[in-house]
Order: C-alpha cells, then structure tokens, then sequence
C-alpha cells in the first residue's frame, strides 16, 4: 500500500505512472513476455510486431518492483493466458528454477488454495484459481549473459517455443 501510495504521489509530481506492475497489450493477449529493466522495450516492439504481421496476441508484464513480490496483481494479469516466457539477466545452475520463475509458481499455488477454500480468502488479495485451466504454461529464459544485448528475434524465439508447434522448451 506504501508503494502504491508513493507512485501516486511521484505521478502528480512528476507526470510519470508507475505501478508495482506495468503491462503492455495484455488484455487480450494469449502469451506474455514477462521481465524486468532493459529487455522491456524490445519485449514490447515485438508484441507489436508479432500482432502485426503474424496474429499472434502477445502482450508485456514488465515487473517494476521485486520485493514486496506483487503477486495480488500477477495473480490478475497471468491468470488463464496460454502461455508465459519469463526472462531474467541471470542463470542459477543448480537452482530449482531463476528466481522470478520461483516467485510466480509460489503464486499460483496460493491462488489454487484460495480458489479451492469456500469463501475465497484464503490469501487475500490474490485471484482464486477454480483449476488448472487458470494456469498458463510456464517458460523461463536467460538472456544477456556476458553483457550482451538482447536482440528481437531472441525475444520471437521465446515466444515461438510457446506457440503449439514450437519446442515448448521449458528452460533456455
């Protein structure tokens, strides 16, 4: 609340809208890219090019703030989307999964108790999930290792691994 209350203040100030989570075409969209920092603005370059020239209705999740986790608003916007490539400038070799990844499915197990509970409050604030059809497929990416920068169609390879006839490659 301190935060959300903090962005409102800075956009009077300043003109700027902030939010904890910031989206771009998400709406209607079938797969998101989600990620943080510099890969925004490529992520969502290509959302519009896909849209335009394939039909494919991708859409951006750009996670502004890590802590707090903003999972009462990930739990709206990723909830019954086909698919989800979520990528991070970092590689955990013997991690379960890169930390983002980990955030987002401690998430959705709390919103299926919350959709399983009788009143739906289990964990407030967040969207209750009736069943697995809630859940988008998940995908996980590193990219800029080295210092590199991320091109476009390393952004389009990720979202063609979602697509039915990708390789559907959970980790790349």
């Amino acid at each position: 609340a301190i935060t959300d209350q903090a962005f409102e203040e800075f956009e009077v100030l300043t003109g700027r809208h902030y939010e904890r989570v910031l989206t771009y075409r998400c709406d209607d969209a079938d797969y998101l890219i989600f990620g943080q920092g510099s890969l925004i603005p490529t992520a969502e370059a290509v959302a519009d090019y896909l849209r335009e020239t394939r039909g494919i209705k991708v859409g951006v999740v750009n996670l502004l703030m890590f802590r707090p986790f903003p999972g009462d608003l990930l739990s709206k916007v990723l909830k019954g989307k086909k698919g989800v490539a979520v990528l991070g400038r970092t590689h955990q070799p013997l991690a379960a999964g890169l930390p983002i990844i980990r955030e987002i499915r401690a998430i959705f197990g709390k919103c299926l108790e919350t959709g399983r509970s009788k009143n739906g409050s289990v964990h407030a604030g967040l969207e209750g999930y009736k069943s697995l059809h809630d859940l988008p497929e998940l995908y996980s990416g590193s990219f800029g290792l080295g210092s590199r920068d991320l091109q476009p169609e390393g952004v389009i390879a990720a979202v063609e691994n979602m697509l039915p006839d990708g390789l559907q490659k959970r980790m790349f």
